[in-house]
């Protein structure tokens, strides 16, 4: 996926009153956008172009935080701002105080714009408009407004989560004596897929261990409502090719699949007892466009 730039558009929207030394507030970004399953956030830099001292409010223009094509619409009720002491709730159309006392001018102060709680969000760009008000320490009047369209510039997100990361296969006495025998994992381990793109779950058979005298193969035996398209038929593991396990759509949450892995003798030979262990690779990536 390409990175987008994202500039600040800083506007004043108006003074509502007529000084001729009222200050415009001043905003820009510090940093990019930080995701996690969880939560999504971007510090935002607030000055003005004098020294003054003001109480700092913010006003929502928008009922919701929007994708650019208002495809995905996150409700006001997730988004807040923390003025580095608190979340501060914010409503649509009504002033919040984020900051008291406020002395501006010089050395800039730092807040921070919050997505907490919504669980996972498609890669993109969202946005919102906020009015941010200064009103003066001294005589309580409205010195400016400021519209600035806040921007989250999300990236893609991928996490994989393993129930168990060797699959463990026991070749029993009543075993070894029959030729082609396909001897299966005693249980599936399960993939846990978290994503906010469109996703494809592949196996790295790279580093999967000692194939000497025998086949191993692999497929899905479940999938959880996400999850598009899975390998059911057996595909033999070489250390060559990778398989693609799976194919799902975002957003992912703890989406899963369940994978078998069986071996059988090779050329018809017998397999030797014991217990059979292998480590894994998976290849968790961004699905095809």
């Amino acid at each position: 996926m390409k990175k987008f730039l994202v500039t600040a558009l800083i506007l004043c929207a108006g003074i509502v009153l007529p000084r001729a030394d009222a200050s415009m507030i001043i905003l820009d970004y510090q940093g990019d956008t930080i995701t996690t399953s969880n939560n999504i956030e971007r510090t935002l830099l607030i000055n003005s172009d004098d020294g003054g001292s003001y109480y700092i409010a913010v006003r929502p223009l928008d009922e919701c935080v929007s994708n650019s094509d208002g495809s995905v619409q996150i409700p006001l009720q997730y988004f807040y701002i923390n003025n580095n002491k608190q979340d501060v709730y914010v409503r649509y159309n009504e002033y919040s105080n984020i900051f008291y006392d406020m002395s501006m001018g010089g050395v800039p102060r730092s807040m921070t714009a919050k997505i907490k709680g919504y669980g996972i969000v498609p890669a993109g760009i969202y946005s919102i408009n906020l009015e941010v008000q200064a009103t003066d320490i001294e005589t309580k009047q409205i010195v400016s407004t400021t519209v600035f369209n806040m921007q989250f510039n999300i990236q893609p997100y991928q996490e994989l989560n393993l129930y168990s990361e060797e699959p463990r296969i026991n070749v029993g006495a009543k075993d070894v004596f029959e030729r082609n025998r396909k001897i299966s994992t005693e249980s599936a381990p399960m993939v846990y897929i978290n994503s906010n793109t469109d996703w494809i779950l592949s196996l790295d058979p790279k580093d999967f261990g000692d194939m000497e005298g025998r086949n191993y193969y692999v497929r899905t035996v479940a999938g959880s409502s996400r999850v598009t398209n899975r390998l059911q038929e057996r595909a033999l593991i070489t250390p060559e090719r990778e398989i693609i396990l799976a194919r799902g759509k975002a957003p992912a949450v703890n989406e899963h699949v369940s994978v078998e892995y069986s071996v059988e003798g090779k050329d018809g030979k017998f397999i030797p007892a014991g217990n059979y262990v292998n480590t894994v690779k998976y290849i968790l990536r961004e699905g095809e466009k």
